[in-house]
């Protein structure tokens, strides 16, 4: 049961990395649109949450990053939505 338990925290670790990336990239989009971003403090945050995700021992650490994910995502959604361009939203998992 353990190794299930294990298995589990690292494929949602995973996922979480991967949709950090996601969120990565759009920034990087909008940034060659405009300057969305100037001074960076976004990109430097998605750096950090990535780090602290693969850095996550615990579930409890794991969900404190989805927070932090998620209101980034928001943000970057709400861009995207006033320049007309339609997103997906992304699969998180549920710890």
């Amino acid at each position: 049961m353990a190794k299930d338990k294990m298995h589990k925290f690292f494929d949602n670790q995973t996922m979480i990395i991967d949709n950090l990336r996601s969120i990565k990239s759009n920034l990087q989009e909008i940034e060659e649109i405009s300057f969305f971003d100037p001074d960076e403090s976004l990109y430097n945050e998605i750096l950090a949450l990535i780090d602290q995700a693969k850095g996550s021992d615990t579930s409890s650490d794991l969900a404190e990053v989805i927070q932090k994910a998620k209101v980034m995502e928001v943000k970057l959604d709400s861009w995207f939505a006033k320049e007309g361009i339609e997103t997906l939203e992304l699969s998180w998992p549920e710890l």
